[in-house]
C-alpha cells in the first residue's frame, strides 16, 4: 500500500463523494479513482460502496480508516518535522482539549512555547471525550488534556496526571440561591451539568442522600459550552465548577461560591497521549511547557 493510496481513502471518507476527495487533495477525480482501484486491489476486498450520492466505505474499508488515518498522520509529522529541521516552516501542532485545561493550563504553556516556536501552527480542537480519544488512537491530534473522570479506559492510550482542581458548586452572582448553606436550601433548585456520561444525576442522588435528602428533581445536562455558559450566568442553576474557573479573571465577578458542607469531586487533568506515540519536537516542547507552567518541570528543551 502506498502512501497516496491511504490519502485518497481518507479524503474520501473525510469528503463523501471521489470528486470532493480530489479537490481536497489538488488532484484530479481519475487519479483519486486510479489510486482507489489500485487500493482495492492490493487489498482484495471492495473498500468503497457507490450509490447516487457518493461513496461510503464498506465494512472493510472502515477497517483499513483507523489505520490509514494514523499512517497518513505520521508521515506528514515525519515530512513536517524534516522541514523544520531544514529551516523551512511547515510544522503543525494539534491539541485535543476539554474546557478547564483551555482555561487553566494552555494560556501560560502557550506562552511559553511561542517565545521559542513563533512560526509553528497551532490548532486547539475541542472535543467531547469519546471524540477526543477516538482522534488520539488515529493520530488527529498530537496530544489530548482532559479531566481523567471523563474517560473510558482505553488500553490504546497512555495517561499522565498534571494537576488536581478542587471543586465548587456555584451560582451567578446575585442569584436568590448565593446564601444557602445546605443541600435542603437547594432541593427545588435547577442543578445544572456538562457530564457527557451522564453519571452526574447519580452522583448527586448519592451526595443528597448521604444527607438523608431525596435526590433533586431538576437536572439539566448540557455539552454545548455557549449554552452552558449562557444558562450558567442568565438563570439560578447550581452548576460545579472547579475553583480554577471560579477565580479566572474574566469570570470572578460573575460567580458565587457556595458553602455547604460538601463539594464536588476534585478534578484531575492529565496528558494523554497514543500508547507507543513518537512526538515531534514541536508537540515534545508543547508538553515541555505545559509541565513547567504546571511546576513538575520535566520535558526537554528543543533540540
Amino acid at each position: 500500500m502506498k502512501h497516496h493510496h491511504l490519502r485518497a481513502l481518507v479524503a474520501i471518507a473525510d469528503h463523501g463523494s471521489i470528486n470532493a476527495a480530489a479537490r481536497a487533495l489538488c488532484l484530479t477525480q481519475p487519479a483519486i479513482t486510479k489510486a482507489m482501484r489500485e487500493l482495492e486491489t492490493e487489498a482484495g476486498v471492495p473498500l468503497l460502496a457507490r450509490n447516487s450520492w457518493g461513496v461510503t466505505l464498506t465494512n472493510d474499508g472502515q477497517a483499513l480508516l483507523a489505520r490509514a488515518r494514523l499512517i497518513v498522520c505520521e508521515i506528514e509529522r515525519a515530512e513536517a518535522e524534516l522541514a523544520q529541521r531544514r529551516g523551512i516552516n511547515e510544522s503543525r501542532l494539534r491539541i485535543g482539549v476539554s474546557p478547564l485545561p483551555g482555561i487553566s493550563l494552555l494560556p501560560p504553556a502557550f506562552s511559553r512555547f511561542r517565545r521559542v516556536m513563533p512560526d509553528v501552527s497551532v490548532d486547539f480542537l475541542e472535543f467531547d471525550p469519546p471524540r477526543l480519544q477516538e482522534h488520539l488512537r488515529n493520530g488527529q491530534v498530537d496530544f489530548g488534556l482532559t479531566a481523567t473522570q471523563v474517560l473510558a479506559a482505553d488500553p490504546f492510550l497512555e495517561y499522565s496526571e498534571l494537576s488536581v482542581y478542587p471543586t465548587s458548586f456555584v451560582v451567578r452572582a446575585g442569584s436568590p440561591l448565593a446564601g444557602a448553606t445546605s443541600l435542603a436550601d437547594l432541593q427545588d433548585a435547577e442543578w445544572l451539568h456538562q457530564d457527557a456520561s451522564n453519571s452526574y444525576p447519580v452522583y448527586l442522588a448519592g451526595l443528597f442522600g448521604r444527607h438523608g435528602l431525596p435526590p433533586p428533581r431538576r437536572v439539566t445536562r448540557s455539552t454545548s459550552n455557549v449554552l452552558f455558559s449562557t444558562l450558567m450566568l442568565e438563570t439560578d442553576a447550581v452548576v460545579p465548577l472547579s475553583l480554577a474557573s471560579v477565580r479566572s479573571p474574566y469570570i470572578a465577578s460573575l460567580l458565587t461560591p457556595l458553602a455547604l458542607p460538601e463539594n464536588p469531586p476534585d478534578i484531575q487533568v492529565a496528558l494523554v497521549l497514543r500508547e507507543g506515540a513518537i512526538l515531534t519536537r514541536t508537540a515534545d516542547y508543547f508538553i515541555h511547557c505545559i509541565r513547567e507552567s504546571t511546576g513538575l518541570g520535566n520535558g526537554s528543551e528543543p533540540k
